[in-house]
């Protein structure tokens, strides 16, 4: 699914450089860095509710 978003040139400039240094595109470390605070705040939510 494509999805636009609008985010700070620093932001972008430091997602570049962590995407180089761990070898991934801008895009596959944007996808990877919301799942994981996805599932971990779904974690959360209900583990609390339990």
């Amino acid at each position: 699914m494509r999805t636009s978003l609008t985010i700070p040139k620093e932001l972008k400039c430091k997602l570049e450089i962590l995407a180089k240094h761990e070898k991934r595109s801008v895009n596959n470390l944007i996808v990877y860095a919301l799942d994981k605070y996805v599932e971990g705040e779904l974690n959360c939510t209900y583990s609390n509710k339990k």
